[in-house]
């Protein structure tokens, strides 16, 4: 799994992801749940890490758990917008994403899932103007849906 290197008021620390839910820094584990984390409504989206010397935290991602050290993303390099900055019209998408687990099973309730957790990256990141974030917002939902009764039109199509 990936590992970071950091140094931090002169101490290093060796950062190392392991599997089913686990960090280990310098050698100890710890499990991500027992640690302090925020939330977005039902998914843990940032972690605390135990490092007294700064601010470091482990951040949730689709594809990559990226390291938070002071603000700054290790994996990229970029500054890191905190989850807590969600804008209210955030929640509201979010809301009409889970309104997808509606039509019940399984795809529906990933697919709402994953435009929320887009929702929710996509509302928070300063890499695009507010027009662009509400816009992409947009067509996170509006694809959710398509993809949704598309897939009702060739699983009828395909039972007849």
């Amino acid at each position: 799994m990936k590992k970071y290197e950091i140094q931090l008021q002169g101490k290093s620390y060796t950062i190392q992801l392991k599997s089913f839910g686990r960090i280990a820094i310098n050698g100890t584990v710890h499990y991500l749940r027992s640690l302090p984390h925020r939330n977005v409504l039902f998914l843990p989206m940032e972690y605390d890490l135990p490092i007294p010397e700064g601010n470091v935290m482990l951040a949730s991602g689709m594809f990559y758990n990226p390291l938070i050290v002071n603000g700054v993303n290790q994996f990229n390099g970029r500054p890191y917008t905190p989850i807590g900055k969600v804008p209210f019209w955030a929640y509201i998408f979010m809301i009409l994403d889970l309104s997808m687990c509606l039509l019940g099973g399984a795809l529906p309730a990933f697919l709402a899932v994953l435009a929320l957790y887009l929702t929710l990256r996509v509302s928070v990141s300063e890499s695009y103007p507010i027009g662009v974030r509400l816009l992409l917002s947009v067509v996170i939902l509006a694809g959710g849906w398509l993809l949704l009764i598309l897939f009702a039109f060739l699983l009828s199509m395909a039972l007849y």
